[in-house]
């Protein structure tokens, strides 16, 4: 990762901002807390962490007993049996059954236990991601903050340029009309106040873009009023040239970068999914235990008949043999008996019944679905050992990257200090030659370009120099001091 990215992280914790009310100037703080609120991105990762929180909520409830309660009510047409003679009939019947069931999962290989590890783990991974992705959406805001201070620190040296030649073309004026010098001498000094008007119309326009980009990346509209404070960027040449350990650089971003933390919250899940995947071949226990009852439209109630009507007829007499003797039998015939329908409630009553267990299931055969999950989960552990490597190696690149940027910016500040010092001595020598009438405009105007040229590396390569400063800073995981 490139120094202005860390940067622009480290920048985030800068306590050297005090924050400004809703209507002033926007300072980096602020942006930054604004788009950790608004940022679509942000808001979307808030929304997946919220997701895998839920999931490790139903990964804990999977330890509790589930309870079912069902119901269904409907027509038997045609030929069925009656309930109550247990006979087949050509009729209607109504019926309605109740049934509430519970459940509790005694033991089902370890996968409920590893299930909530694993659901924790990737909770803890979901919140790091979206530290990673708050993160990164703070190093954008704050690169784009930094380069719109930047743009405007390069236009108060084009507008300080400005007045210089503009100085400088209104004292040849003068002796141009006291005859010291000829008139052509203001020529190039017109055209450099002209180039210097349009160098300072694009800075204009570029600080102008720069906070319109910045307004979008806060979900901010174009069209409001939009401001930012600029902060003070006066690092001392002893906090600027201060040396730092590659090996303590290290250490310290090993512990505190969200990546490799995140890589190994992944690696922890993908174990837990191995020992998930193991425990689908293993036998599960469970005890139910239920509760049901049911009514028909043509239950009975034998217990109460209605005999009010009952008539007993005596009908004619049977011969029978009994014991090698001849006799009778009398023959009788009742009618008028009638059963009535049984209550709804007395039939949910007396139909109520209960029923308790257990259920032992032993995996057999699955087609090798078991196995090939173990196989599969086997390798996504491997593939999350390597994406620890890949930060960890990404990491050692970036601090060792940044250490060289580092170096770098040093000699590229020390070379445009001694180039600004010689070009200031240059332009001065030759400003003074020209107020004594000893040189012309043209070596006026080419000075003074290089001493814009100069001043503008100058002011370029301190910025730098301060971003690659902060993000060592940042992988020590400092407090910012910008004095």
């Amino acid at each position: 990762m490139r120094f202005s990215t860390f940067l622009a992280f480290a920048l985030l914790s800068c306590t050297g901002l005090s924050a400004q009310d809703a209507s002033g100037p926007w300072t980096l703080e602020r942006a930054v807390d604004y788009a950790f609120d608004n940022n679509l991105q942000v808001r979307r990762l808030d929304n997946t962490t919220e997701i895998v929180e839920l999931q490790r909520r139903q990964a804990k409830n999977a330890r509790l007993p589930t309870l079912d309660g069902s119901t269904n009510v409907g027509l038997q047409l045609g030929r069925t049996i009656d309930p109550t003679t247990n006979t087949f009939l050509q009729q209607t019947i109504g019926f309605q059954n109740y049934r509430l069931q519970g459940n509790v999962l005694l033991y089902n290989g370890g996968r409920i236990k590893n299930g909530l590890v694993q659901a924790e783990l990737d909770l803890a991974a979901a919140k790091t991601d979206a530290l990673v992705t708050r993160n990164n959406i703070g190093l954008q805001v704050a690169n784009s903050y930094l380069t719109i201070v930047l743009v405007q620190e390069q236009l108060s040296n084009a507008r300080a340029q400005l007045d210089l030649v503009e100085n400088q073309l209104s004292n040849t004026e003068k002796l141009i009309n006291a005859g010291a010098v000829a008139s052509a001498q203001r020529f190039d000094l017109v055209a450099q106040v002209a180039a210097n008007q349009r160098t300072i119309v694009e800075l204009e326009n570029q600080v102008v873009l720069g906070k319109l980009s910045l307004q979008i990346l806060l979900e901010l509209d174009p069209d409001d009023d939009f401001d930012i404070a600029t902060p003070e960027l006066n690092p001392t040449e002893e906090q600027l040239f201060q040396e730092y350990d590659l090996q303590e650089v290290m250490t310290s971003a090993r512990n505190t970068q969200p990546t490799i933390r995140a890589a190994e919250l992944r690696q922890k899940s993908a174990e837990m999914e191995l020992d998930l995947a193991k425990g689908g071949m293993r036998p599960t226990v469970s005890l139910f235990g239920n509760l049901n009852t049911n009514y028909s439209s043509v239950s009975k109630d034998f217990q109460n008949p209605d005999d009010s009507n009952l008539e007993v007829v005596q009908g004619p007499d049977l011969p029978v043999v009994i014991n090698g003797e001849p006799g009778t039998i009398a023959q009788f015939s009742q009618s008028g008996l009638i059963f009535p329908n049984l209550s709804y409630v007395d039939q949910l009553d007396r139909n109520f019944g209960q029923s308790v267990g257990a259920v032992l299931n032993v995996p057999i055969y699955n087609r090798g679905t078991n196995k090939l999950n173990v196989q599969l989960a086997e390798v996504q552990r491997l593939n999350a050992g390597l994406d620890i490597e890949q930060a960890r190696n990404q990491l050692r690149n970036d601090v060792q990257l940044a250490l060289a940027d580092l170096r770098a910016a040093r000699q590229s500040y020390r070379a445009s200090e001694v180039s600004f010092e010689a070009s200031e001595a240059a332009f001065e020598n030759t400003d003074r030659l020209f107020r004594a009438g000893a040189t012309n405009s043209l070596d006026v105007v080419t000075a003074t370009n290089r001493l814009d040229q100069a001043r503008t590396e100058l002011t370029r390569s301190k910025f730098q120099l301060i971003f690659n400063r902060q993000v060592i800073e940042f992988y020590l995981g400092r407090g910012l001091t910008l004095d």
